[in-house]
């Protein structure tokens, strides 16, 4: 039997991207040291590790941490991250062993080559599995718990660790299970109900759909946008992405602190067409806030390199749900100071010094304005008390009213 090792024992990790060896991720006196193998740096088509992580001749050292924020940011967040702390006996500082006892496939296409093995666990089928046993199953297990790591804060499982029927979760494709959180009851229902809303007012968002295990606890499974089935190959790729903490070069605890207008203006200097994808990022800005979302955070905004073009772009988008219901009323993020009372005339403005003409961000807005009242009803479908549903009817009523207002 070969023994695990210890992530608190683990000096150094080999990294990769896709299937390329990059280099070795090393703990230090100080900090972390990253070193990038020769052959990667020799091979052209990897221009980079990381949108802000460049290829050097020289190592990379981070001081203070022993993580640098990129790969701070593959780590899982909430319950799992609490439960990996323990389990290692680390403190949660310790990010270089947290990262080390986390599984090889993150979110993306830079990941650690597993170092530790986890142990052995039977595949449960959707008729037999309980949900959330099966979750909390997962969070006992010492480290190495499963073949990925989800970043995130709500309760996730990959669906990889399932056996789903075929008319439920397709071979060629790659899944996340959502789990509904104890403290916001019907959270996947929620969200559910908010990415369909996105779809029918034009917005792009990651497939969806909510399915039940054996007692009937929901579940919300989500197509994965970061992998892709290469048809010559005959197997599943990896996509680049980073959330904006990634390639902004910030840890996930500044999730909540940067501004709109800091993302945007790092998503210029990073993305193909700076103008279109700045003008997605004002889309998403204005439907959340038009839906009452009020945890569109730095990680729940992402960018990714499209395999075949190679141009860098917005993702689809994920992570939308209703926050308003929970007494979350104002914006994550602020939008020139603002996380309340937006009028169109603000967004015009923001647009501008981001070379999008008035007339394209006035012709977006109207859209979504008009796609959105048809749909807002929709929200109303949820379990929601009077009081609760009254005052989410202002609040709609509101915002569609002030963001139609260029004065």
């Amino acid at each position: 039997m070969i023994q695990q090792a210890n992530p608190k024992e683990i000096t150094k990790l080999r990294i990769y991207k896709n299937e390329s060896f990059a280099g070795t991720l090393e703990r230090t006196s100080t900090g972390c040291r990253l070193s990038f193998d020769g052959s990667f740096l020799q091979n052209s088509k990897n221009n980079e590790l990381a949108y802000c992580i460049k290829k050097s001749n020289s190592p990379l050292h981070t001081y203070g941490t022993n993580l640098p924020p990129f790969f701070a940011g593959l780590l899982p967040e909430g319950l799992r991250f609490k439960t990996l702390i323990r389990a290692i006996k680390t403190s949660e500082d310790d990010l270089f062993s947290l990262f080390a006892a986390t599984g090889s496939q993150c979110i993306g296409d830079v990941y650690a080559k597993e170092t530790i093995l986890p142990p052995e666990l039977a595949k449960p089928s959707l008729h037999e599995i309980d949900f959330y046993r099966f979750f909390n199953l997962l969070c006992k297990i010492p480290y190495g718990f499963s073949e990925e790591s989800i970043a995130g804060v709500q309760e996730k499982i990959s669906a990889s660790m399932i056996n789903f029927p075929f008319h439920i979760a397709k071979k060629k494709l790659a899944y996340i299970l959502k789990l509904n959180p104890k403290e916001y009851p019907n959270l996947i229902e929620n969200e559910f109900q908010c990415l369909q809303i996105a779809k029918k007012c034009g917005i792009p968002t990651n497939n969806a759909r909510i399915i039940y295990d054996k007692n009937k606890n929901s579940g919300l499974l989500i197509e994965r946008f970061d992998r892709y089935f290469d048809c010559e190959e005959y197997k599943l790729k990896m996509i680049h992405q980073e959330d904006a903490c990634q390639f902004m070069n910030l840890y996930p605890a500044d999730k909540y602190r940067i501004s709109i207008n800091q993302i945007a203006e790092t998503m210029r200097s990073i993305t193909t067409a700076p103008p279109l994808e700045v003008l997605k990022l004002i889309r998403l800005y204005s439907f959340s806030y038009l839906l009452g979302n009020g945890d569109l955070h730095a990680k729940n905004i992402s960018l990714f390199t499209h395999p075949k073009t190679q141009r860098i772009e917005m993702t689809l988008v994920y992570d939308l749900i209703c926050t308003f219901i929970y007494g979350d009323k104002k914006m994550a993020l602020k939008l020139d100071g603002r996380d309340d009372n937006f009028k169109l005339k603000h967004i015009v403005e923001f647009a501008k010094r981001f070379d999008i003409p008035e007339k394209a961000c006035v012709s977006m807005i109207q859209k979504l304005l008009y796609n959105f009242q048809k749909q807002a009803l929709h929200l109303f479908s949820l379990p929601l008390d009077k009081k609760q549903s009254l005052a989410l009817k202002k609040m709609i009523e509101k915002r569609i009213a002030d963001m139609k207002s260029l004065k």
